[in-house]
């Protein structure tokens, strides 16, 4: 039977250590709140100095309108804020900071120093505590404005700070979630130094498109399509990346919610459904602003996460306003109450059923590399009519049926090729859907991975520069000795730029910019650091997904046989490189059951 303890009110210390844990998760959620206090605060120049990814040292000083000792030694409390009165308040908030949590939060993790000064006051207030205590409280000199240090952050909490990745990673997660703030702020300067170093300094009173262009590069903004609509009280406005340009990996998306960084599931979703491939994703800078009385901002925390009253209002603006910018057709909005129908089932077309067709001979080995990438004439326009689905023909006789390898079928036919790039393939134990883009991938892989095992590198007959975001370029810089033995040239000629004079063999023929910004991401992940062989197999694996996204239109059937035929002699059929399956079989057993005839 369970020990019965008193229940007992919690030590203030205890209490704002606790609050931390929601509030104050690394250096980078220190950086937003004491930002977002600048703004609403009316700066107009926020600088934002880190030490050692942040664990050691971030101040942050803006020109704002200050506070007098009274509200400076206010603000140490918990649930002290300027921002609301009333609980009626909380349903019409257009502040960043409004729980009063902040700064209590983090300086009971930390040692924590605070100098500011209101306009109408001759000298500057300053304190200090340290761990949650006041230790020290006097005046000093400074402008109008606010200056907080925060040191030694998690120093007495040691199970917190363990959880600190390496400092370049935490400095990574700063400058995202500064260059969050900063696009969503443009009027505002922003300046960001790290250990000793400007990482960006942006100037007051930019356009969003410089903004954008400042802080994800000339590659990424020449990319980038507007994007502006109104539907009702909703209005969408921002950049998303022309469709031949997208990153893999996490790539750049922003959102904001009246001008705060933040995000919902509704806006997820309305990307994914706009943008027109699944497998690689799209750089996006998209404002949704609305009646601040139609959105919960109450619901995280942090505030990383927003409510919609009525969310499919919101995601329908979005989806119509990301539709219209990259010229497809406007959704239909379903009429109000109505509920959504399913979608018709695809039917395949009704006609004679073709003549049995002989077992797929064996098809000669390909070539590893020319024209490894591009050996089927996939490029080609729909076909006028697809072939009607038909029933198995009979068995062959054994000896004619063609090595299939680890694919447990006698004999395979293409009956059907699909515009959406779904074959249908009839075999003597079922009917296999194979999706095209997914075969193409495994294939290019299997034909790649021989190669790029060798981790050779080939010259390139015209070496070239690459300037890349300074968050990717320092990536780059970090893992040049990584790149290399991956059978990378690249040396660095500037803060941001680089000199590519070798590719890996397998890769040569894939563009170098695109692919060792997204390498470099992959590599900068957290977690247990992967064996140099296994970063090989993930270079091959995302070499052979851009070579299947370029390469995959509408096949003719016995250009669909062709490939389901290398597929079939793959050492894994079955899946891409990255686990997303090939094929799925429907057995006649199955059908039976479902028809009822069993």
């Amino acid at each position: 039977m369970a020990e019965r303890r008193p229940i007992r009110v919690l030590p203030e210390t205890v209490a704002n250590q606790i609050a931390a844990g929601e509030v104050v998760e690394r250096p980078a959620s220190v950086v937003k709140e004491l930002v977002e206090n600048a703004l609403d605060a009316g700066a107009t120049r926020v600088d934002v100095e880190v030490e050692g990814g942040g664990a050691k040292r971030v101040e942050v000083a803006d020109n704002g309108c200050g506070m007098g000792r009274e509200d400076a030694l206010a603000c140490l409390e918990r649930q002290a804020t300027s921002k609301i009165a009333a609980s009626e308040d909380i349903a019409r908030i257009a502040t960043f900071g409004f729980r009063g949590e902040a700064i209590p939060s983090i300086a009971s993790v930390s040692r924590f120093s605070l100098c500011t000064r209101p306009a109408g006051d001759d000298a500057a207030t300053a304190l200090t505590v340290i761990g949650g205590a006041l230790d020290w409280v006097g005046e000093a000199g400074r402008p109008v404005g606010t200056t907080v240090s925060v040191r030694d952050l998690f120093f007495n909490v040691p199970a917190r700070r363990k959880f600190l990745r390496a400092p370049a990673t935490e400095l990574a997660r700063i400058r995202q979630t500064l260059a969050a703030i900063a696009l969503a702020n443009p009027a505002v300067a922003f300046r960001l130094r790290a250990d000793g170093r400007d990482l960006f300094r942006l100037p007051e009173g930019d356009a969003l498109a410089d903004r954008v262009r400042a802080l994800l590069g000339e590659a990424v903004a020449d990319a980038l399509l507007p994007v502006g609509r109104a539907q009702g009280p909703i209005t969408v406005s921002g950049y998303l990346s022309k469709p031949d340009f997208v990153r893999a990996g996490t790539p750049e998306q922003f959102f904001f919610v009246n001008r705060r960084p933040a995000t919902a599931v509704q806006l997820q979703a309305a990307l994914r459904d706009a943008w027109p491939t699944r497998e690689r994703r799209p750089v996006a800078v998209l404002f949704v602003d609305l009646p601040p009385e139609d959105v919960d901002v109450n619901v995280h925390p942090a505030k990383r996460e927003v409510r919609f009253r009525r969310g499919d209002l919101v995601s329908a603006a979005l989806r119509a306003a990301l539709c219209e910018a990259l010229g497809a057709p406007l959704p239909t909005p379903p009429p109000l109450g109505a509920p959504t129908p399913p979608p018709a089932p695809r039917l395949p077309p009704v006609g004679p059923l073709p003549t049995p067709q002989a077992p797929l001979p064996r098809q000669a080995d390909l070539p590893l590399r020319g024209a490894a990438l591009s050996a089927y004439p996939v490029l080609q326009d729909p076909p006028a009519a697809a072939a009607p689905i038909a029933p198995p023909p009979p068995p062959p006789p054994e000896e004619a049926a063609p090595p299939l390898a680890a694919l447990p079928w006698k004999w395979l036919r293409v009956a059907d090729v699909s515009p959406p790039g779904y074959w249908l393939v009839v075999t003597d134990q079922g009917y296999v859907t194979v999706d095209a883009k997914a075969a193409l991938e495994r294939v290019f892989y299997e034909r790649l991975a021989p190669a790029a095992a060798e981790a050779a590198a080939q010259p390139l007959l015209l070496p070239e520069t690459l300037t890349l975001p300074h968050a990717d370029a320092e990536r780059v810089a970090r893992f040049l000795p990584e790149l290399a033995a991956l059978g990378f040239g690249v040396s660095a000629l500037g803060p941001d730029a680089f000199l590519v004079d070798a590719l890996p063999v397998a890769l040569a023929e894939l563009p170098p910019k695109e692919m060792l910004a997204d390498l470099a991401a992959e590599l900068d992940q957290p977690g247990p650091r992967k064996a140099l062989d296994a970063w090989r197999r993930e270079v091959v694996a995302r070499a052979a997904a851009q070579a299947a996204s370029k390469a995959f239109r509408v096949a003719e059937p016995k250009v669909a046989e062709a490939l389901v035929a290398e597929l079939a002699r793959c050492a894994m059929p079955y899946a891409t490189p990255r686990g997303r399956p090939t094929m799925i079989l429907t057995s006649y057993r199955e059908l039976d059951r479902r028809f009822r005839r069993v």
